[in-house]
């Protein structure tokens, strides 16, 4: 689901550039415009992280121990096709002059309804550091996409206007600058620590609904007389 947020949210403004008025054959009255969109993106997606750790009073028994761990993970994680996940980095340390701990990391992505339960049977092994909500990819292109469409029709809209306020005519657009200045990103992120019981994370709030990001849009138009 796609959702953007109403112009009244959107800041735009047109400038003049007073040399652009030069009324010479080789100029053209030109009109500079900045657009600013905010748009949202619903999320559908669970993002969580999971580590395995082991202490050991040799760092390749630690190392074994988590490896291990990690393996049973991916065997788990094999009959789920739509759980997208990775191994995300190894840290290990002595601690005092004696045990070796070492920790592995893995990112599962997923559905909700799919990775839920899969994280309470991950849990008997491996210990779930955080839990966010996201939007997918498709839906952040699909967004993307449809803001753009739309300023690029607000930029026209705009300076159509601004050169019938002056008394002139509509020619054309001369440049245009577009981007994302503010990258999507999840709301809420924040740690989760569970219960060792396999216990299944309760549903995301509904604060964690939705990502945000603000596209912006400056660009010149010129004008005829």
């Amino acid at each position: 689901m796609v959702k953007t947020l109403c112009n009244g949210l959107a800041a735009v403004t047109f400038m003049v550039a007073p040399a652009a008025w030069a009324q010479t054959a080789n100029t053209q009255p030109q009109v500079e415009l900045q657009l600013t969109q905010n748009y949202s993106v619903a999320n559908s997606e669970l993002v969580a992280e999971l580590s395995a750790t082991a202490v050991k009073s040799r760092a390749d028994q630690a190392a074994s121990a988590v490896n291990a761990d990690l393996r049973w993970a991916e065997g788990q994680l094999a009959a789920f096709t739509d759980i997208h996940w990775q191994l995300v980095g190894y840290s290990s340390g002595q601690q005092g002059d004696k045990d070796w701990q070492m920790q592995g990391n893995l990112s599962l992505r997923a559905d909700p309804k799919v990775l839920l339960p899969v994280l309470a049977t991950l849990q008997s092994r491996l210990q779930l550091r955080s839990l966010h909500s996201q939007a997918s990819s498709a839906a952040i292109a699909a967004a993307q996409r449809q803001a753009q469409a739309q300023m690029l029709h607000r930029f026209v809209q705009e300076a159509q206007a601004a050169c019938q306020n002056l008394g002139l005519s509509w020619g054309g657009i001369k440049d245009g600058r577009l981007r994302s200045s503010v990258p999507l990103h999840p709301l809420g992120v924040a740690p989760v620590f569970l219960a060792a019981e396999r216990a299944v994370p309760a549903p995301i709030a509904e604060g964690h609904s939705e990502s945000h990001a603000q596209m912006d849009l400056s660009g010149t138009a010129f004008c005829k007389n």
